[in-house]
């Protein structure tokens, strides 16, 4: 069973967003007015292809947790993580956290989490803002029992074997701060 989870939408982010998207029709509108046709030509074309891209990248944008992997639909891209990829699930904060090595699917700046997935030294980012980021989380966790909730938005990766962790899981409790072994 597929859940799809919308994204939260910072209201002073979409404003500014839109605001930055009609800027260059709003330039071309004055300068055509004064008589510069040209010039305001092109900055319609440029507001046209702002407008396209949003659409081929941006929007619309979605969360879906499937049975095999948790996948990212955001235009025309999509990106799936399986859950064995997984290494966990935190808060985000953007403005603290600033990497250029995250993917950011996001349009809120407030409550963001980060999926770390692929290798446990240096994994790869992508950033999501669910509506509901404890129900994601939740509904996360139900389709892999290695990942356990260890904070209140926090799901991390713990491997047993023979009913013991392994020491890939204690190393990652000791690197993410919940060591309880």
């Amino acid at each position: 069973m597929t859940i799809v989870f919308r994204p939260k939408v910072d209201r002073w982010l979409a404003a500014l967003l839109v605001g930055a998207f009609l800027s260059p029709w709003m330039l071309a509108s004055w300068l055509s007015y004064r008589g510069e046709r040209e010039v305001a030509l092109v900055l319609v074309l440029v507001g046209g292809l702002d407008l396209f891209l949003v659409r081929a990248l941006l929007w619309p944008m979605r969360y879906e947790v499937t049975p095999e992997a948790v996948i990212v639909r955001a235009g025309l891209v999509r990106l799936r993580v399986s859950y064995s990829r997984i290494q966990r699930i935190v808060t985000h904060h953007p403005l603290r956290n600033i990497s250029l090595r995250a993917l950011s699917f996001s349009l809120s700046l407030r409550e963001a989490l980060r999926i770390e997935y692929g290798r446990m030294r240096r994994p790869a980012w992508l950033v999501i803002a669910p509506e509901d980021p404890d129900a994601f989380l939740e509904a996360v966790a139900r389709h892999d029992p290695a990942l356990h909730r260890t904070r209140p938005r926090e799901l991390v990766r713990i491997e047993k074997e023979n009913g013991h962790e392994t020491a890939g899981a204690v190393h990652a409790r000791r690197l993410f701060g919940d060591d309880r072994t």
